[in-house]
């Protein structure tokens, strides 16, 4: 019997699959015409177009190319009664939209999600009255829901290298659509899948499949009879479930990627396609509630689409649309800074109240690539209690213990988190799905409910009518999860009054998959980086001006590109070509404008000298690192206004200074007669009073010597800067992965081309070292510096590699079974075994601006200024410098990369150190103000304290008065004094609340707990 049953499921596929053939009828070709473009035209200003005319079968446009179609048909009157619609297929994504420009509906050819995603019927009468004339205007996409084809392994002169694409007329046909056919067609897909759930002597499945059999006998090849066959399947579908059902809360969700397979532009549209689309499923199904996260694509429809954006408002109104996530964009947690990470929320979240008065409350990520140990705090401190993602249900190696959890970062901050059990972000509502679901569900012990987020996404799209009808199907049947449409809200206030019950989580939520995204594609990391550090820079300077001068909206429009370009497939490195050529040009322009509003505001704030240069230290720590002057300064010599000491050394005839400023400083540096050109030498030795290092002729750092610690700094015997170029074939996702066993695949070690002493002085100490390693050459200047035990490598590379990856490593003279690790406002320990599978799986992990093993005495750190990817397994740090992967851009990272990292030496642990003032140091240097003196100039307030620092000063987001950010970064309890010329009131990080006042004329001292980061208002 069996058997005999799996037969008839056979049979009744086969079935379902000739009811999906007579759905649509009639099929009426459209008399159609086009006109196409390169550029994305306005939809208003698109009706006017000439356009050309056009059949099925014709190609219309080649990759990235727009058609603009206006297609014309007439209803026959004996179709009176029934509803009609178009069958649209122009192998692309196509938007239908009204003759005013309005958007009403996305098509598009499929998804790599769903094998039957395809979304090609637009509704047009429901029903006709018979004789209607038909006029439809579409925007069509020459590419598909996840961009255009690509061959990777294609030659660079290809003109395909970075994709291809024919947008098509398959389809453009005036129908009937039968909705009895339709519907019937949605209860046998259901019922199959449904049985296939059950164990094959199960009771429900028997009785699903003898009413499936018998439905087909009822139906016998003839549509008059889809009512019948409708009867005798409802039976099974009505059958109830028991009491201890579980209830899935199903959100209507899209996942629009503001970046990644196609250009930020094209998201725009994806963004109007899906909205149209959620809108038109709200209208028709009441009960139904879609939700969407990230400022920034709401800011696209309101901007493009005003009438569309009136309608999202409305059913933000009605509780149909759900504002998700605070968020700008769904950001990366693993690569960008903690000021970044504050003003994502600080910019969304204000987005989000100013536009539709909501405050949103839960972070929404479901596709980010690990997640902050100290972003529990900055969600706490930003008004949200609540988390949701599924990524972690991706890791390689263990299985995540909840699904259901409280997450407590590294200050203590707790919130209330949610993976969905399902372990996707594209639902489809099937049984399918639901049972995988119940079976994940890890608190289904005691909990009663779970997040399903319904519909396709990573493109756009959302759900489709069939998902929905599924979902109804759904929502109450026998042996399944109930269904329940619902809000994340809802669920996640209901979930608060339960949080007693739920188990903790501490520290870092890393994903064990996706670790090259730390490496891969590294100039837009760097400028990133850049571009955050000069942000902080542009906002201290302008924070000198009167409060009316401050340049508000400029500086916003940087902070939201820099924000966007912070997307989980833009920043990680996982994203086409096009998308990196745009965001380049972007960060140079917002870097240009900030050179240009720091001069703007010197003119106002300095006095003009041609012989001055003004050197202003904006960080809470003191800056001594050598500065290079600018080119106009070649041949002088240098002296400080207020007479004290500054070391210069001629490079080339360029002046290398080093002075101390102090925290918050500005010291004007004055020209004077020559200075002496630093002497060349014939040794490899770099040595101060401190320190000393060694190398070889082969270039590699052979010694290093504390002289201070009297200890060697390397292993013994070990060789450190040593370049390897390694096989990086990863088993999938070529951009996104490092394979465990990349060590395993060692290629060579670079070589030496020269190595020469080039200058010795009273600053510092230089050697100039080439190398090649593959097919790519290799830069560096390394210098010590007269008072310190930072190394420094300049580094230039001219990678030309395909599928290598290039990393330097340091063997040193620790020996810890932890490592510490940069992170946004703090730092993480990390295991330097591999005792578990834990420990194993994090062979690849975020630092930001270092990387530190220390003993109790003794600790070594590795300094960087725009890398992210570490290893530090026993006593080796190593860093990862570049990757060649081929997909999605074939071209990603070929060319000159310049960077710098720094060993550092210290006494005693990592906060006993010096190692985060360096990090910042060189991160963070001095603002340069060539050709201005400086007046008596002091920041709004300025704060002192072990471990404390300041890390934004700007004007309020929407007040008259300056934002003053500190932050304990040494993870310990302290006392901090905090100064300020007027008056003082503690606030959020949104700056929405107004806290105790401070009276810090003369220094009010404030109580910081480990890694706490408090933010006052200055009045």
């Amino acid at each position: 019997m069996k058997k005999l049953e799996n037969e008839r499921m056979k049979q009744a596929r086969n079935f379902a699959k000739r009811v999906s053939g007579l759905i649509l009828t009639g099929n009426l070709p459209f008399t159609a015409e086009y006109h196409k473009s390169m550029k994305h035209i306005p939809l208003k200003e698109s009706i006017s177009l000439n356009r050309t005319p056009i059949a099925e079968g014709a190609t219309w446009g080649e990759t990235w190319e727009s058609g603009y179609f206006r297609l014309t048909g007439a209803v026959p009157k004996e179709w009176k009664g029934k509803t009609v619609a178009a069958h649209i297929d122009l192998n692309g994504e196509t938007l239908v939209y009204s003759k005013e420009g309005v958007p009403l509906y996305g098509l598009t050819n499929g998804s790599v999600f769903s094998g039957n995603y395809s979304k090609d019927v637009y509704r047009i009468f429901e029903p006709c009255k018979g004789g209607e004339q038909v006029e439809l205007f579409l925007e069509a996409a020459a590419n598909g829901l996840f961009g255009v084809n690509r061959d990777p392994n294609s030659e660079r002169s290809a003109p395909t290298r970075h994709g291809n694409y024919k947008g098509e007329v398959k389809h453009i046909r005036l129908c009937m659509l039968d909705e009895t056919m339709w519907h019937l067609y949605l209860d046998l897909t259901f019922l199959v899948d449904l049985a296939m759930q059950f164990d094959e002597d199960n009771v429900r499945r028997s009785r699903i499949v003898k009413a499936l059999y018998e439905s087909m006998n009822v139906f016998a090849d003839d549509p008059v009879n889809a009512d019948k066959t409708r009867a005798v399947l409802k039976p099974v579908m009505a059958s109830k479930n028991g009491g201890t059902a579980l209830t899935s809360i199903s959100v209507g969700h899209a996942h629009i990627d503001t970046g990644w397979l196609w250009r930020i532009e094209e998201s725009v549209r994806k963004t109007a396609r899906t909205f149209a689309s959620q809108i038109a499923n709200i209208e028709r199904y009441p009960g139904f509630v879609f939700g969407a996260s990230q400022a920034q694509l709401y800011k696209f429809v309101k901007d493009h689409y005003p009438e569309l954006h009136a309608k999202v408002k409305k059913a933000i109104r009605d509780g149909s649309w759900e504002v998700q996530g605070g968020m700008w964009v769904e950001a990366d947690c693993n690569l960008i800074s903690g000021e970044s990470m504050v003003r994502q929320f600080v910019h969304g979240k204000n987005f989000f109240k100013d536009e539709y008065g909501v405050d949103v409350k839960n972070l929404w990520l479901p596709d980010v690539f690990g997640y902050s140990a100290n972003l529990p705090q900055i969600l706490k401190r930003s008004g949200i209690d609540f988390f949701l993602t599924q990524k972690i249900s991706w890791s390689q190696f263990n299985v995540f213990r909840h699904n259901t959890f409280i997450w407590r970062g590294i200050d203590g901050s707790e919130v209330i988190t949610h993976f969905p059990p399902e372990d996707n972000y594209n639902s489809p509502l099937t049984p399918g799905v639901f049972r995988r679901a119940e079976r994940n569900f890890k608190e289904k012990a005691f909990l009663d409910e779970y997040m399903t987020l319904a519909g396709i996404g990573n493109g756009g799209g959302g759900p489709k009518e069939e998902h929905i009808e599924s979902g109804l199907r759904l929502t109450d049947s026998e042996g399944m999860p109930k269904n329940k449409f619902g809000r994340a809200d809802g669920f996640f206030e209901r979930l608060a009054k339960r949080s007693d019950e739920l188990s903790t989580f501490v520290g870092e939520l890393y994903l064990e998959l996706h670790r090259a995204t730390l490496t891969t594609q590294a100039r837009t990391k760097r400028y990133n980086r850049l571009l955050e550090n000069r942000l902080r820079q542009t906002e201290a300077v302008a924070s000198l001006l009167p409060l009316g001068d401050y340049p508000r909206e400029k500086l916003e429009a940087i902070w939201q590109m820099l924000l966007t370009n912070q997307f989980h497939d833009i920043i990680p490195g996982s994203s086409i070509n096009l998308v990196y050529q745009d965001a380049h040009a972007a960060y140079e322009k917002g870097l240009a404008d900030c050179d240009v509003m720091i001069a703007d505001a010197a003119k106002k704030v300095f006095t003009k000298d041609e012989n001055a240069l003004s050197l202003m230290n904006i960080t809470s720590y003191s800056a001594s690192q050598p500065v290079v002057l600018p080119a106009a300064w070649k041949g002088a010599g240098v002296e400080r206004a207020d007479g004290k000491p500054v070391a210069v050394q001629l490079e080339n005839g360029v002046p290398v200074i080093a002075t101390d400023i102090a925290p918050y400083e500005t010291v004007v540096l004055k020209r004077t007669a020559k200075a002496s050109e630093a002497a060349a030498g014939n040794d490899l030795t770099l040595e101060n009073d401190i320190v000393r290092y060694t190398f070889d002729k082969n270039g590699t750092l052979v010694d290093a010597f504390d002289k201070e610690a009297k200890r060697p700094v390397l292993a013994s015997g070990a060789k450190a800067n040593v370049f390897s170029l390694y096989a990086d074939h990863p088993n999938n996702w070529d951009a996104w992965d490092i394979d465990f066993n990349y060590t395993e695949q060692l290629l060579e070690t670079a070589k030496c081309v020269s190595i020469k002493k080039t200058a010795s002085g009273p600053v510092r100490s230089v050697l100039s070292v080439s190398m090649t390693i593959g097919h790519s050459k290799i830069e560096q200047t390394v210098s010590l510096d007269k008072n310190s035990k930072r190394l420094m490598f300049t580094s230039n590379v001219a990678w030309d590699e395909a599928h290598r990856m290039l990393r330097v490593a340091f063997p040193v003279n620790v020996v810890s079974t932890e490592a510490s690790f940069d992170i946004q406002y703090g730092f993480v320990k990390r295991s330097t075994h591999e005792n578990t599978s834990l420990d194993f799986a994090q062979f690849e992990v975020v630092g930001h601006r270092y990387a530190d093993l220390s003993a109790n005495d003794y600790g070594v750190a590795l300094l960087n200024d725009c890398k992210y990817g570490y290893k530090v397994k026993d006593n080796i740090i190593d860093l990862n410098i570049l990757r060649s992967p081929r997909d999605p851009d074939p071209d990603a990272d070929i060319g000159n990369h310049v960077f710098t990292y720094a060993l550092l030496p210290h006494n005693g642990t990592l906060i006993e150190s010096s190692v985060m003032a360096e990090a910042e140091a060189l991160n963070v240097p001095p603002v340069m103000l060539a050709g201005f003196a400086a007046n008596h100039t002091a920041l709004p307030a300025t704060v002192t304290g072990d471990g404390v620092s300041i890390t934004a000063v700007k004007k309020a987001e929407k007040e008259e008065c300056h934002i003053v950010r500190i932050v304990e970064t040494c993870g310990k309890h302290t006392t901090a004094v905090l100064k300020a010329a007027g008056t003082v009131t503690e606030t959020n990080l949104m700056e929405w609340e107004n806290g105790a006042k401070l009276d810090a004329k003369n220094g009010a001292a404030i109580e910081l707990s480990p890694f706490e980061i408090r933010t006052y208002k200055v009045k």
